[in-house]
């Protein structure tokens, strides 16, 4: 097989093509891995692109779209990917993640699909493991643990202690509504006739894996868990997640705007993704105390950032997240924070949230 990478796609050709395979056949693809990538660092992309050309299941599809990337940037996509024939290249422009992750699902063209972000890395053996997992349990999507990789330090996110554990009508031995799972596109392996039809809601532009998520998981018959830390998750403080951003509740409430209409039109799992819908309320109203009240950018005076905690607090949905905070399938420090706010003793969440940052510059 000649060495090469495809650098442009033929996209009306591939979005009719046939998607079934034989799963005997050497020449298919059993999965189709998504990368959306956008100016990464060379060696981060690089780290990334080797993980997965170097995955000990040959038969996969590496998809890579370049979300209109700069021409350095362009180059250095273009020379990771040149030594192997599995990789295709889709240069495409700007749209954000959302819309690059749809452009991979509308020519991926296996039976099963993962998403990996282009700064971070996967296991030798994390396709493998996954795709085992998968056939043996007819399942619709396979789940694992991940790793925070900080500059100097790499921390391991527990979540369920067993391996094997099945979601279904009749097994309920773990729950895959926990955000801990639920909240990324990541870490896990979809069976594509599940996901086939859905796509990223590309006006989203925070949460919009979890609101494709929610989508998603109404539709799954079945789900089960590896206790194996197979994804490496590189803490990026440039993420949205994570940086100050002026219109950020904005972009929030949008976002629980679009999910709270997904759980309305919901004819399975209703109950489940209620609960789920709340826990990532209760989690946007802790991103937004970290890293838009009490962010250092926002330049206003600490009696300020209060009056804005208090007034944030009594909005909905964050309001109806708070009163439901002991029932909230949260992290303790979590749920603590919505304990204080229940209480109105908002001088115990500005202490919370000084010591998780003072936390994360130590990990940097």
């Amino acid at each position: 097989m000649n060495k090469k990478a495809y650098s442009a796609i033929d996209l009306s050709v591939c979005r009719n093509a046939q998607i079934g395979i034989k799963m005997n056949d050497s020449n298919c693809p059993l999965i189709s891995i998504i990368i959306p990538v956008y100016n990464t660092d060379e060696e981060q992309f690089k780290k990334c692109i080797d993980s997965v050309c170097g995955q000990s299941l040959r038969n996969i599809e590496i998809i890579v779209v370049d979300d209109g990337s700069d021409e350095n940037h362009r180059k250095i996509i273009d020379n990771a990917a040149t030594a192997d024939c599995r990789v295709k290249i889709i240069h495409k422009l700007n749209g954000g993640v959302s819309s690059a992750r749809n452009m991979g699902l509308d020519i991926a063209s296996a039976a099963y699909v993962m998403f990996v972000d282009s700064d971070d890395w996967i296991d030798e053996n994390c396709c493998e493991k996954a795709f085992k997992m998968a056939v043996s349990e007819n399942t619709d999507i396979v789940m694992w643990r991940y790793i925070k990789e900080y500059s100097g330090k790499s921390v391991e996110v527990d979540i369920y202690p067993e391996s094997g554990l099945r979601f279904d009508y009749w097994k309920k031995q773990f729950n895959p509504f926990d955000m801990r799972l639920m909240g990324m596109c990541w870490m896990k392996l979809y069976k594509k006739s599940i996901i086939s039809k859905l796509r990223f809601n590309e006006e989203l532009t925070n949460g919009e894996d979890v609101e494709f998520n929610f989508r998603v998981f109404e539709r799954m018959a079945s789900a089960v868990y590896i206790n194996e830390p197979f994804y490496h998750y590189r803490r990026n403080d440039a993420s949205a997640v994570r940086r100050y951003i002026k219109d950020m509740p904005e972009r929030y409430k949008k976002t629980l705007n679009v999910m709270e209409q997904d759980v309305r039109k919901a004819k399975r799992m209703k109950s489940h993704l209620a609960r789920a819908y709340y826990s990532f309320t209760a989690i946007s109203y802790l991103v937004l105390n970290m890293n838009y009240i009490f962010a250092e950018e926002n330049k206003v005076p600490l009696y300020k950032k209060m009056e804005q905690l208090k007034n944030l607090s009594f909005e909905k949905p964050y309001s109806i997240a708070i009163s439901r905070a002991e029932s909230l399938e949260l992290p303790i420090t979590r749920k603590m924070s919505l304990i204080f706010a229940k209480y109105h003793f908002y001088v115990g969440i500005y202490m919370i949230m000084m010591i998780k940052a003072q936390e994360e510059n130590l990990r940097q």
